[in-house]
């Protein structure tokens, strides 16, 4: 068990203080409950199948950092002190998760920076704010931000400012930017009992993320990944994959509306039977017009029964999954 600060009621405390603020409103109420990591789907496998997040520098002494969807320009500037802690934020939705987010165009993610298709890890604020060795910041670390562990400095965070979440002055746009990068850090490594739910933004990116993890990781957290569709956990623009309907004559993807006119991109689908083994598969460099859906005719590959499906966008995998034609006597 973690061990605990002197001071952890008093953090219970004003945790409690912040969800009975008007200015928050029905849609927010729950944030103070909660701080909020988001993960590329191959790095939230790897956390799943661990046990635990790692601070970056031990994900790279362990060899374990082989997907970075950081900006090596906003890692270079970052104090080397913070890359031995698990960095969290209070929020969802972060300006960095906005600048990562989604399938774009090459060379138009902000600092070069992706995060295609992020899981979003929801996390008990209490349990992990009172731990002895945890921090806070008022701010970006990548910037001049202030911290402390204490209930003192907790309360002195502009809440108002992090949690904001709507239009804003442009004249304004430096301090709100700062302050919604405000962190919770932890130092080497996190285990996951804190964790309440992890966030998909859509349903096939759910199958997507079920299907790379082991049947044991996949058996132990099912209960707690689900859509992030309630939560508001995901920006929601760019192209994602949104379903995917999957039958032994063709598959159907269906993109974000906002897919339209996005593009040019490098689509390679591939498909493998299950019965013979043998693969198939589809490329094109692809811009989406008005029309967000995509048909694949199966009936030239002469697959039959089951496959394996795995679709990228630029290389970067945008849908994965088994289809299995099983019929069930009656």
């Amino acid at each position: 068990m973690a061990a605990r600060k002197p001071d952890s009621d008093e953090i219970r405390k004003h945790i409690a203080s912040l969800k009975e603020q008007r200015w928050l409103g029905p849609a927010r109420a729950w944030w103070p409950d909660c701080v909020f990591r988001f993960e590329p789907v191959e790095t939230a496998v790897r956390i799943l199948e661990d046990g635990k997040f790692l601070a970056r520098s031990v994900a790279a002494r362990e060899g374990k950092l082989t997907y970075d969807a950081a900006s090596s320009e906003v890692i270079s500037g970052t104090n080397e002190c913070w890359k031995d802690y698990v960095r969290l934020y209070f929020r969802p939705r972060s300006p960095t998760q906005y600048n990562t987010e989604g399938f774009r165009v090459a060379g138009s993610y902000r600092l070069g920076a992706l995060c295609p298709m992020p899981i979003v890890f929801v996390l008990d604020a209490a349990d992990i704010l009172t731990r002895v060795g945890t921090i806070f910041s008022n701010g970006s670390l990548a910037t001049s931000a202030e911290t402390g562990d204490s209930a003192s400095f907790l309360s002195s965070i502009p809440f108002q400012s992090i949690y904001h979440d709507d239009w804003f002055d442009p004249s304004h746009r430096g301090t709100i930017i700062f302050h919604r990068q405000a962190e919770v850090i932890v130092p080497d490594s996190l285990d996951l009992a804190p964790v309440r739910f992890i966030g998909c933004r859509t349903q096939a990116e759910y199958e997507t993320f079920l299907f790379r993890l082991s049947p044991e990781a996949r058996t132990k957290w099912i209960p707690k990944i689900g859509l992030g569709t309630k939560g508001n956990l995901h920006n929601k623009k760019w192209v994602f994959v949104e379903q995917v309907a999957l039958s032994k004559s063709q598959m159907v993807f269906q993109f974000s509306p906002s897919s339209r006119g996005q593009g040019p991109f490098k689509m390679w689908l591939e498909l493998t039977d299950a019965a013979s083994g043998n693969r198939f598969h589809w490329e094109k460099v692809y811009t989406f017009d008005e029309d967000t859906v995509i048909k694949f005719n199966l009936g030239k590959t002469g697959i039959s029964g089951g496959y394996n499906v795995r679709f990228t966008i630029d290389e970067r995998v945008a849908y994965a999954n088994d289809y299995s034609d099983v019929s069930v006597p009656f």
